[in-house]
């Protein structure tokens, strides 16, 4: 067993020293799918942070009915409180209400000129979740619905005493999430493309190394080697190929993250980056992709030779 296997790493390594511009050529051609492989899939860890962050400051706002009544606050809070999906809740009263405010427009003051805040925006309840998709449950739990109007305007109507209506931000979050499939499946489509034409590209670069060692693939027939004799120094070349490949992959993926990513990161500070263990978590992904294509590969590259 282990003169076989040092046979084959023999004959490898013979294999690559023989066919040295072929073997890196596919290993060129692994490294460029591999490292747009991994690209693509730090893009779509990049679209999840940016999603993330945004739901994650997104609170649903239940309006209360002016003037507060004296029990409406606690027994909404503790309708609230009873959801799974809600983390914590904030009571806005008139003062606070005004000073957010007041904080948010600072820079507009067309927004503040004749604006009585505490008369025209009510006081509130804000609720954080832990999964802003989950934001219709509040909506169920006070029994809010759309209704229309006679002149065929939209209006929210609360069952619950005490109510005016909820601001759960459906419109944005809604959005969000079909920009987020979109964008996935987008990003694994263009990851598919990627290891297809890595599959195709190593392939035809094991069928040409094949082609290059045809007179010595027969001699060894003539002595009585059975097929996977010669077929497997080919296959652990391929892999080896594409092994090196991905490593050269994860090492310029970590280059383009200091280079360019890293620049970024002081001057955006509102925008979440990618940080190392993104990074470190695409890695093996990388080395796993880069297996099945060399297993790949090599199955298509010598099914053009039917006597290996």
């Amino acid at each position: 067993m282990i003169r076989k296997l040092e046979y084959y790493f023999r004959e490898t390594a013979s294999g690559l020293r023989r066919n040295g511009v072929v073997a890196f050529a596919a290993m060129s051609t692994a490294f460029i799918a591999l490292f747009l492989f991994g690209l693509a899939l730090l893009i779509s860890r990049e679209f999840d942070l940016v999603i993330q962050a945004w739901t994650g400051n997104l609170q649903v706002a239940v309006y209360l009915d002016d003037p507060v009544a004296g029990d409406t606050v606690a027994r909404v809070q503790q309708k609230l409180d009873d959801l799974p999906v809600v983390t914590e809740i904030e009571y806005w009263d008139k003062e606070l209400t005004c000073e957010q405010y007041n904080n948010l427009f600072a820079n507009q003051p067309a927004f503040l000129e004749g604006v009585d805040c505490r008369a025209t925006i009510p006081t509130s309840l804000r609720a954080n979740l832990n999964d802003a998709a989950q934001f219709d449950q509040i909506t169920a739990a006070l029994a809010c619905e759309d209704q229309i109007d006679d002149d065929g305007s939209v209006r929210q109507v609360c069952a619950e005493p005490g109510v005016l209506r909820v601001s759960d931000f459906s419109a944005l979050l809604d959005r969000l999430v079909v920009i987020t499939r979109v964008l996935s499946f987008g990003v694994l489509a263009i990851a598919a493309l990627m290891l297809g034409s890595a599959i195709a590209l190593v392939a035809n670069t094991l069928r040409m190394g094949m082609f290059a060692r045809r007179k010595e693939i027969g001699i060894m027939r003539l002595v009585g080697a059975t097929n996977w004799r010669i077929r497997v120094p080919f296959l652990i070349e391929g892999l080896v190929e594409t092994l090196l490949g991905a490593a050269t992959a994860v090492f310029a993926l970590f280059l383009v993250k200091v280079v360019f990513i890293d620049q970024l990161r002081g001057k955006i500070q509102f925008f979440p980056l990618i940080k190392n263990s993104d990074v470190l978590a695409v890695a093996p992904w990388i080395l796993i992709a880069a297996a099945v294509v060399a297993v790949i590969a090599g199955t298509i590259g010598m099914r053009r030779f039917p006597d290996v």
